[in-house]
């Protein structure tokens, strides 16, 4: 067999390297790639504003449980002081005088009984309200003295 035509193939190449060059910068310029460009774009728009989002919350959560953790820190400031004046003994001696009646050398203990009948810190009611029928009651709660 013999053949004839270029051995080298040059003038074949070259058309195929033109249609190549021809066909790419016809598809780059084609209203498929750029719509493709397009949706690229727009997915990569979402993703970052997704992770923008993300980290937006994040960082509030973040300013939350360091809130948190200053308030519980100050909770925890008081109840420790209210544990040490709890367990000093001028409370010890405050509960003492009254809840057992304690008092110190030299120190009387005076107690003033209530005569029988009287209550402290109640008020008496008088005589015409304890009268008074329940509805006469309601009456006056709503709508003031009859």
């Amino acid at each position: 067999m013999v053949y004839r035509g270029n051995h080298h193939g040059f003038k074949h190449g070259c058309f195929f390297i033109d249609s190549f060059t021809k066909m790419k910068e016809n598809f780059f310029s084609s209203k498929t790639f750029i719509f493709g460009l397009l949706i690229v774009f727009v997915l990569l728009f979402v993703a970052a504003g997704r992770e923008a989002y993300r980290s937006y919350r994040i960082s509030q959560e973040i300013k939350d449980l360091q809130e948190k953790i200053e308030e519980l820190n100050k909770s925890n400031l008081e109840l420790a002081e209210m544990e040490k004046y709890l367990q000093s003994d001028e409370f010890l001696e405050k509960e003492a005088r009254l809840k057992l009646n304690v008092v110190r050398e030299g120190e009387k203990l005076v107690i003033i009984k209530q005569p029988e009948g009287e209550t402290v810190g109640e008020e008496e009611q008088s005589t015409e309200e304890k009268e008074i029928s329940n509805i006469q009651k309601w009456w006056r709660y709503f709508f003031g003295k009859i």
